[in-house]
């Protein structure tokens, strides 16, 4: 595994949390961020020694990131960042399509205006910050209050199974200012379809978004380069 240091990760502070939480938020950053990358194993000796800790914290963020579906723990074989096959990446952005389609449909027709102003609040710091982690925290978000408002549990349930996969492809995107502006344009879009209760417009903006994340990673290549 290469230092940790090396990714800028070994200079972040775990005084204030408790250490098993600092330690995970470190490895989590370095795997959303994409400075951790999928294959890579992680060495449970070294990662302590780089963060000043002992074992038991490292092992303990290890089993929160296998719970996140970001790493991979095979019994005496280790720890590994988790990748996704091609096949994988298509499906779950059809799934997403769909679901998170059907879910502003429903956003749409059963929100209050009281309620939207939450999604609008989202939109707003996404649209106001260049902060590549306040935009994801902003972007999911968006998203969440979306699905959320529908009403639909399933849709909720069923989308948080891959949340940090979304996740890291926000971080990849938000990287990018010519993503970042299309991509509040598509908010926009989606949030003016809420605030006029039109759920056929609004299933259309949310269908039309997730379809250009998944062209902007094909296109970027991350479709090939982010799967082992």
């Amino acid at each position: 595994m290469e230092s940790l240091s090396n990714h800028g990760l070994g200079s972040i502070s775990i005084e204030r949390l408790p250490l098993s939480e600092q330690v995970y938020m470190t490895l989590k950053k370095g795997i959303l961020t994409g400075t951790l990358e999928p294959g890579v194993k992680l060495n449970e000796v070294r990662i302590a020694e780089e963060l000043q800790v002992s074992p038991t914290p490292v092992r303990e963020a290890f089993r929160k990131l296998a719970k996140d579906n970001l790493v991979v723990i095979k019994p005496w074989k280790g720890v590994t960042v988790k990748g996704y096959s091609p096949e994988e990446i298509v499906s779950m952005y059809q799934c997403r399509e769909v679901m998170e389609g059907l879910g502003a449909r429903l956003c749409a027709e059963v929100a209050s205006d009281e309620q939207l102003r939450e999604v609008a609040e989202a939109y707003q710091t996404c649209v106001q910050s260049t902060d590549v982690e306040t935009r994801v925290a902003a972007n999911n978000h968006f998203h969440s209050s979306i699905m959320l408002l529908s009403g639909n549990e399933r849709i909720v349930d069923y989308l948080s199974s891959f949340t940090e996969m979304v996740n890291r492809d926000m971080y990849i995107s938000s990287m990018d200012k010519q993503r970042m502006v299309k991509c509040d344009e598509e908010h926009k879009q989606i949030l003016y379809a809420l605030q006029n209760h039109d759920g056929d417009a609004a299933e259309k903006a949310m269908r039309y978004h997730i379809r250009n994340a998944f062209v902007y990673k094909r296109a970027h290549g991350e479709l090939a380069g982010r799967t082992k």
